[in-house]
């Protein structure tokens, strides 16, 4: 038994030093070429001419300040919106937006330059039944 236990740890001893001595540069990390990733390019719409920036100005005519609106509701479903806008034109004489704001909808009532007149219209909202209604500053139409 002796015997065997010496003859196997010869054979272990022998067996690893002839893997260490033949180790084969069959594969070398020298033989990979990693190449950088290909992005896919992004082209952004250029301003850069003058001559462009004139004629957007020129058709677009919104003058927008810094003011407050009175938000009613926010869904992501814009069609529950469109519905309650129907509903509230009925009621009111202002001017009535639904924006969209990842991930949402938002409804958003009037175009108030100062926060009193805001919040005094949003207490009418509130009185409508939308008790949710509250005031956000946001830039807002200027009246001509």
């Amino acid at each position: 038994m002796l015997e065997i236990c010496i003859n196997m740890r010869y054979f272990l001893i022998l067996f690893f030093i002839s893997n260490a001595f033949c180790q084969s540069d069959f594969l070398k990390p020298s033989d990979f070429n990693d190449n950088p990733p290909k992005f896919p390019t992004v082209n952004l719409p250029s301003f850069s001419s003058q001559d462009e920036i004139e004629d957007i100005s020129s058709t677009d005519e919104i003058n927008l300040i810094k003011g407050y609106r009175v938000q009613i509701v926010i869904s992501q479903n814009e069609q529950e919106l469109q519905d309650i806008k129907t509903e509230i034109e009925k009621s009111i004489n202002e001017q009535i937006y639904i924006i969209f704001e990842l991930p949402n909808y938002k409804l958003r009532v009037g175009n108030f330059v100062n926060r009193k007149e805001a919040e005094s219209f949003q207490k009418k909202i509130v009185r409508l039944g939308y008790r949710t209604a509250w005031v956000v500053p946001t830039m807002i139409e200027k009246d001509d």
